[in-house]
């Protein structure tokens, strides 16, 4: 991999030398994002290191985002991750990445009147009985598959189900759709952020093995007057995504205390 070698007289832990090693590596020969890597025998053939060293090298490496491992594939040097905006924003998923120059499309798999249950009758405050509109999307950015979405218009209407089915919702914002095409614009919403684990269709829709992390939103979006216009449950690749937020003075704080902590 390189001309140079673990220093065995060095007070540096052997792992820590073959880290910088690698990172030495992708910087001198400017390695694109998913160049394959060594194996691990092979890396220890070549450093007189053990796969013990190796494994904890390449692993602190994976969680610093600087390789990226893919089962039964090998290890890549990692592509850097899409970042979206996750608070002060009322725009939708297409608009945040398109906005910062990544190509976007969605294969829709359905887009149904359906009765309204579970966590998104919840999320809508919903009667039981209550009927809406569901979209349900593989997301993906740089032609590369990040999301499974299940999205809800809050309304019984089937002209607006019509002219969704007719609508390009595969290279054009829903938002965006809502509100020129219906008036219905999203002026708040509130989302929420949880870590789960892949299993089921979601290993397949993703691409990702079983107990892969993934991030699970929750996204609640209302017009001025409060009343409920979308929701939606989205699964996000965390080896692919990371979210950013703004985290601004709460008007509840107290003189010189700012609400930045997680009491």
């Amino acid at each position: 991999m390189t001309d140079l070698g673990i220093d065995h007289d060095a007070r540096l832990p052997y792992y820590e030398q073959l880290k910088q090693l690698i990172v030495r590596e992708i910087a001198r020969d400017n390695l694109e994002p998913g160049h394959l890597m060594p194996s691990e025998a092979e890396m220890c053939a070549r450093y007189g290191v053990s796969r013990t060293v190796v494994r904890q090298a390449v692993g602190e490496l994976v969680n610093e985002r600087v390789l990226q491992r893919m089962r039964g594939k090998g290890t890549f040097v990692a592509k850097p991750k899409l970042s979206e905006q996750f608070m002060e924003s009322t725009v939708g998923f297409f608009e945040d990445m398109t906005s910062h120059g990544h190509s976007v499309s969605s294969s829709v798999l359905s887009i149904d009147r359906v009765e309204v249950v579970g966590r998104a009758r919840e999320l809508i405050g919903a009667a039981p009985g209550t009927h809406c509109i569901e979209i349900v999307r593989l997301r993906a950015v740089n032609d590369e598959v990040v999301a499974f979405t299940k999205s809800y218009i809050a309304r019984d209407d089937e002209a607006i189900l019509t002219q969704l089915r007719a609508a390009d919702l595969a290279t054009v914002s829903l938002y965006r759709i809502l509100s020129d095409q219906f008036g219905l614009r999203i002026d708040t919403g509130h989302r929420s952020i949880e870590a789960v684990a892949a299993s089921g269709m979601l290993t397949k829709l993703l691409e990702v093995g079983p107990g892969d992390p993934l991030l699970y939103i929750e996204s609640v979006a209302r017009n001025a007057a409060g009343d409920v216009i979308e929701c939606f449950l989205a699964w996000h690749r965390a080896d692919r995504m990371r979210i950013e937020m703004d985290v601004v003075r709460d008007s509840r704080s107290s003189a010189g205390v700012d609400s930045l902590s997680h009491g």
